[in-house]
């Protein structure tokens, strides 16, 4: 039986080899290892229990092995190896004349190479920060020193303390060392990957805009006389070979078996075109809606482009396995290929889009006449492109020279530029054709009008490319009219399948909706919320692929953004603080967890805890709104904490703020402050009844800022909360709920005072909702010349219902003196006649004549 101490023994070389047998390829170590290790070991152990144990003791020992084998590869060794392929990679950056593809082979080496520097400073950056910690608990403790007693010296330490702070700073200093070399090391790594990528744009940019001869000089056409026999008798010798090689493949076995696989490939053709147009079928009696459209598009796409594709795939299938064509004619069959990919693809993509037969069907808004010049035109360049692609294949495979190559793109470039024109001068006329009679009515935002814009300074620039005699940019642009024509379409329609297929899968009607309505518990207005949520989540990835897609021609590759997402996930430093995307996420989350829980204490408290209370309304809305904002300050501070701001950096960003706050944001901090106030000192409470200027009624609710007041007319009144500290307010329940009610009377002087104060007494007495103490009392009031009035003065138990009850009052008032004579109508006064003395001249004069 094996001991454990000859097993740990063994553990380490065994581990090593079973590592290296991994990383060559091999599950297993090689073979001899196991043999030649236990023959090493004493011979007792190789007995019949030896070998019935035999197995577990392997297994122990390989667990061991590399157990202990992965420990030795310490960061200091990664860091090493990562040195080394650092130096490696700068040796090759010495040379100058390196090609984009080798510049590329490069750039994926250091992509790696990040990933292991960036774990090890994740890993090694809490160990330091614990070391701190540690450090700062173990630090001599400082005697304290006042203004009459002298600091005292240390005493003697104890040791332990010593000598576990001496192991603590030399594991500190070890582990900042190395996470200080991994740190350079990383920075290293960034300019690396900088130069390399602003080496890969020089030769991308002097690629692309280097200059040739123009087109309208005579010298290269001269040029391309003069080496256009010798081209041709180039193409008959490829064409000769290649004719050669085919003869040679096909013996007297492969011929019949060629000609039977390319007969099957033909009778498939017919239910292949029957397929086809199951996709693509469109039924005009049904009137579609989007997600029809949208599914109906698709179809289509597929299915204009199954059928090439199949055939394109068996077709090079079999040219391959017969090997019909050697090395030097593959550029040529590889242009062919993707001509027929690219005039299958873009052909689906503007019969989808523009549908140019059924307008009901079309994704796009536009006139049929629009539709079918942007597919004829879509469809034109494609056919241009592509020829163009295979004739510059075939220059190629024939070693053509410049001027040839020249000519075959700059042609090709001018002609894509002229088929466009052509089509934008047609689109530019549509208006006027397809104008209606009458008055023109205002119409919806055209995007079309920006886009034939960038179209015409596209085409116009190609044309003056191909003159000055930039041609290899004309031919880069011309590509980029159907690359980006191709992504552009793909992302708006897989942007509406997204928006449109979620919106249908999260129906409440749907299984989908109605299995999370039952299982999970969700309203239908959430369902609906999350469809637009990751609808909104699918569009804007489908927006930042597509834009990658469209500059991935320009050079900025996908390695290089997924480095700077990475980089942003992971974190980047801006001074002391690290600006990370992962802690931004997870402090939002803590920020969530730490609100919702506050929100559930609120609601425990608003629905269990406070109804049993004998508080009232009031002091619970403040109890519950007071603890809403402590939550949003302990949620804020926790999730602040994790990013890293402490409350020393809170407090110099408030100073920073403290004058923005003293002029922009005073009115908000004092509206805040008073809503604090309003909520602790209680003098308005949720439910009273106050008045503020000429507005008066309940408070239903004291916000932060502003408190709002719901009127007698259904009406809810935003009051700041300063007014309601600083101004006068009226609260008719601030000490209790009673109120006092005063009806005014008046009476003339034939009437009975003292039978009238009795009926008012009386009336009073009567009423219900009338308390009685204080008794009812009634004070004379006033005395005119033209009468009396008097004033009933009582208390109502509920000041609320002092409008209905003054009304109940009333019409008792009212019955009361109408019984006892009091409302009989006095006679009406004589007129008084004054008589003034030497006016009775005025009578005898005529009235003046008036003016016509």
């Amino acid at each position: 039986m094996l001991l454990p101490n000859e097993i740990v023994a063994i553990a380490p070389q065994l581990g090593r080899k079973v590592l290296q047998g991994l990383r060559d390829g091999s599950a297993l170590p090689p073979p001899g290892i196991m043999t030649g290790t236990f023959q090493a070991l004493p011979t007792r152990f190789i007995t019949s229990q030896g070998r019935r144990l035999a197995s577990l003791a392997t297994a122990l020992a390989l667990t061991l092995a590399i157990a202990i084998a992965q420990v030795a590869i310490t960061p200091d060794k990664q860091l090493d190896q990562v040195r080394g392929q650092l130096d490696q990679i700068e040796a090759s950056l010495v040379r100058l004349d390196q090609s984009d593809a080798a510049l590329q082979s490069l750039r994926s080496q250091l992509e790696p190479i990040a990933l292991t520097i960036e774990k090890i400073v994740a890993d090694m950056t809490p160990r330091l920060d614990a070391l701190k910690s540690r450090l700062d608990q173990l630090a001599p403790k400082i005697p304290e020193k006042t203004a009459d007693k002298p600091a005292e010296k240390p005493g003697a330490e104890n040791p332990a303390i010593s000598a576990e702070r001496a192991e603590q700073d030399k594991a500190y200093g070890e582990i900042d060392a190395t996470l200080r070399r991994a740190r350079a090391l990383a920075v290293e790594t960034e300019q690396m990957a900088n130069i390399i990528q602003a080496r890969r744009r020089a030769i991308f940019t002097r690629a692309l805009f280097e200059r040739s001869s123009s087109l309208l000089n005579p010298g290269l056409w001269m040029d391309v006389l003069r080496d256009l026999p010798h081209d041709l008798h180039a193409m008959r010798v490829v064409t000769g070979d290649w004719i050669a090689n085919v003869a040679t493949r096909l013996d007297a076995f492969a011929m019949p078996l060629l000609a039977s696989l390319l007969a099957v490939l033909a009778l498939m053709i017919w239910p292949m075109a029957w397929l086809t147009r199951r996709f693509a079928r469109i039924d005009n009696a049904v009137p579609p809606g989007r997600f029809r459209r949208i599914l109906a598009a698709w179809g289509i796409v597929l299915g204009t482009a199954f059928m090439p594709f199949v055939l394109l795939a068996c077709m090079s299938g079999l040219v391959e396995w017969f090997g019909l064509y050697n090395g030097r004619v593959q550029p040529l069959f590889l242009a062919m290929a993707e001509a027929v990919v690219r005039i299958a693809v873009i052909a689906g993509l503007a019969q989808a889009l523009l549908n140019p037969a059924h307008s009901g069907w079309r994704l796009l808004a536009m006139a049929d006449a629009t539709a079918r010049r942007l597919a004829r035109l879509a469809i034109q360049v494609a056919l241009v492109l592509s020829l163009a692609k295979i004739m510059a294949a075939l220059a190629e495979v024939i070693a053509a020279a410049l001027p040839v190559v020249v000519v075959v793109r700059g042609i090709g470039a001018l002609i894509v530029a002229l088929v466009v024109i052509r089509a934008l001068r047609s689109l530019g006329g549509s208006t006027e054709s397809e104008a209606c009679l009458g008055p023109r009515s205002a119409s919806r935002r055209d995007f079309y009008g920006p886009l034939r814009l960038v179209a015409w300074t596209i085409v116009l620039a190609m044309i003056a490319a191909v003159v000055v005699g930039y041609v290899a940019f004309a031919a880069f642009l011309a590509d980029q009219v159907a690359w980006v024509f191709g992504v552009a379409a793909i992302a708006f329609m897989a942007a509406v399948l997204a928006e449109e297929g979620l919106s249908n899968v999260l129906k409440p009607g749907a299984p989908i909706g109605r299995a999370l309505i039952s299982a999970v518990g969700l309203r239908h207005e959430s369902l609906q919320q999350i469809a637009i949520l990751l609808s909104g989540a699918g569009q804007m990835a489908l927006a930042i692929s597509a834009v990658l897609l469209v500059l991935a021609p320009w050079g900025v590759q996908s390695d290089d953004f997924a480095g700077s997402l990475r980089t942003a996930f992971f974190g980047f430093k801006v001074g002391d603080v690290t600006i990370s995307l992962a802690d931004s996420i997870i402090a939002l989350g803590l920020f969530g967890l730490a609100l919702g829980f506050t929100r559930a204490l609120q609601r425990w408290l608003d629905k269990r805890f406070l109804p049993a209370t004998q508080l009232d309304p009031g002091l619970r809305n403040s109890i519950r709104t007071s603890l809403g904002y402590l939550g949003f300050v302990l949620a804020a501070s926790l999730a602040l904490a994790h990013l890293g701001l402490s409350f020393e950096k809170l407090a110099i960003v408030a100073g920073a703020l403290s004058v923005g706050i003293g002029f922009g944001l005073q009115s908000i901090v004092n509206n805040f402050v008073s809503g604090l106030i309003l909520l602790w000192e209680r003098a308005i409470r949720v439910g009273d009844w106050i008045v503020v200027g000429e507005d008066q009624g309940y408070v239903r609710r004291i916000n932060v800022r502003a408190t709002e007041i719901e009127t007698f007319d259904r009406l809810t009144v935003i009051v700041p909360n300063s007014s309601l500290v600083s101004g006068v307010v009226k609260n008719w329940v601030r000490g209790d709920r009673i109120g006092r009610l005063k009806i005014s009377i008046g009476l003339s002087h034939d009437m009975d005072v003292g039978k009238a104060r009795e009926c008012l007494i009386a009336s009073a007495k009567a009423e219900d909702a009338v308390i009685r103490i204080p008794a009812p009392s009634v004070l004379f009031s006033g005395l005119t010349l033209t009468g009396a009035s008097l004033d009933l003065l009582c208390f109502v138990e509920d000041v609320e219902t002092s409008a209905r009850v003054r009304s109940d009052l009333m019409f008792d008032i009212h019955a009361r003196f109408k019984a006892a004579g009091l409302l009989a109508m006095p006679a009406a006064a004589a007129a008084t006649i004054v008589n003034i003395a030497g006016l009775e001249h005025l009578h005898a004069q005529p009235a003046p004549a008036e003016k016509s």
